[in-house]
């Protein structure tokens, strides 16, 4: 997640404005991060735990043709001041973070494939009910409503392909894909890394993220998405749920 500033009547972006590529986030990420700790209060980085993670290896790169295979799935996810991502995976049928989902009230719209600020290929859609993994996972499901021709969501666009991996290991090449807060708004972003650790319903990686990667997916060299970027500690590894057991379950019964 990453939260946008209000000075006066006027909504602006620090790094859109100013366009200073080095904004630091601190502020804007605070609510996002108090909701991120919330999940994770049963481990012992809760105080560690951080939206935004710029590793040392990092390797962004811009995508422009949003709209293209596996990156139509992806979506820019507005909350009122808040932005994240999330990743169509059936006709009407968006993965998120549940640190994400909790911050919405009616008020979520996602733009699938969005390029810019400017530019949404496939409109916008608007939440009509939002379900939370019962559990300790930070994982939800949105649903979204029909747009003014009738269609959901999974209509005009091509839905994602979950892959159920319960044999990922160290080492093996991902990408989290979506829409961080310190680029230009509303614009893709891919960052390549490996896995570090693979530990019960969760993997770490070395791949750099924003806030507003929260709800990223991951994918595998494949294209398929092995798991939902949560967040991570600074200087060692960002993390995301991975795609099995009941979190794959629970996504399976929820799926419209």
């Amino acid at each position: 997640m990453f939260k946008r500033q209000m000075n006066g009547g006027f909504i602006f972006i620090l790094v859109i404005v100013f366009m200073v590529t080095t904004f630091n986030g601190n502020t804007y990420a605070a609510t996002q991060d108090n909701q991120l700790n919330q999940h994770h209060a049963s481990n012992g980085n809760v105080n560690k735990v951080k939206t935004r993670v710029i590793l040392p290896n990092e390797k962004r790169t811009q995508i422009d043709s949003t709209t293209s295979g596996h990156y139509q799935s992806i979506g820019y996810i507005n909350i009122g001041d808040n932005i994240a991502t999330g990743v169509v995976i059936d006709k009407n049928t968006v993965l998120t973070n549940k640190h994400v989902a909790h911050l919405a009230d009616g008020n979520m719209t996602f733009a699938p494939a969005a390029q810019n600020q400017n530019t949404m290929p496939f409109g916008t859609f608007t939440e009509k009910d939002i379900k939370v993994y019962p559990g300790n996972e930070d994982i939800a499901i949105v649903h979204f409503n029909e747009n003014k021709q009738g269609q959901t969501v999974g209509d005009v666009v091509q839905p994602a392909t979950l892959k159920a991996d319960s044999t990922l290991t160290e080492n093996t090449p991902i990408t989290v894909t979506g829409y961080p807060g310190d680029k230009s708004l509303a614009t893709m972003w891919e960052s390549k890394g490996d896995i570090l650790k693979v530990n019960g319903s969760e993997f770490t990686y070395n791949a750099s993220t924003f806030g507003g990667n929260s709800g990223s997916p991951v994918f595998n060299k494949s294209n398929e998405v092995i798991g939902i970027h949560q967040g991570g500690i600074e200087g060692e590894s960002n993390s995301a749920v991975t795609i099995k057991g009941d979190v794959l379950n629970f996504i399976k019964n929820n799926k419209a």
